[in-house]
């Protein structure tokens, strides 16, 4: 009898995860939507009954998403520590000049402009210098994030979401997210997206907004 190869044991292991934990409970809303669908005339007991399932399996879901997150945050971090101790901050990083502090306007600007992350990696290279940099200034800040043709494939998602709210959560007193829209690629780089102003003046005015808002003013 041949043993297993130990990477085809992983595999099974993984695939029996996902099938558990997101394609399962995924399938079984899509059900219970399709139902609701189809059937408008159903009575009110099935239908509380199919809505509460699909909030249970929406809730197994998250839980999945967010053991997934920490799996990957968890790995960025043990990269993080094992990397040499430096006495300044990475000046020298492919990164380094994508990150600019204003001190006197308490403000961070984070350029994400042409990057593409391709692998959760990259992500965590990114924000492993992020943190290190905002860490050493022992404050909040605003932060303004250029995200003009900014790509992140799916093998990055989960981790670029996860380092991204980390950093909102740990430092940040108000986020803003923006483009050029100006330029002539910006309408195929950028769907409509209300939450994404179109320059970084438009940006940077936001943030003077929630700094008065803060203050009361």
């Amino acid at each position: 009898m041949t043993q297993e190869a130990p990477h085809a044991n992983l595999t099974l292991a993984l695939n029996t995860t996902l099938e558990r934990e997101f394609v399962t409970p995924l399938t079984s809303i899509r059900g219970a939507l399709e139902i609701l669908r189809d059937f408008p005339d159903l009575p009110s007991k099935q239908r509380e009954r199919f809505l509460a399932n699909a909030l249970d399996d929406c809730t197994r879901l998250e839980l999945g998403v967010e053991q997934l997150a920490s799996t990957v945050y968890s790995a960025g971090e043990r990269q993080r520590m094992e990397e040499p101790h430096v006495t300044s901050v990475d000046s020298d990083s492919e990164y380094a000049d994508r990150i600019h502090f204003f001190p006197d306007s308490q403000i961070i600007e984070v350029d994400f402009s042409d990057l593409e992350f391709s692998d959760s990696k990259l992500v965590n290279e990114f924000y492993n210098l992020l943190d290190r940099m905002i860490e050493s200034t022992g404050q909040r800040w605003y932060i303004a994030v250029n995200y003009h043709n900014c790509s992140v494939w799916p093998e990055a998602w989960v981790a670029f979401a996860h380092r991204g709210k980390k950093v909102n959560v740990s430092y940040s007193l108000g986020t803003v997210r923006y483009y050029d829209a100006s330029k002539p690629d910006a309408e195929a780089c950028h769907p409509y997206d209300p939450d994404l102003l179109g320059s970084r003046e438009a940006a940077l005015a936001h943030i003077e907004e929630l700094r008065l808002a803060a203050q009361g003013q």
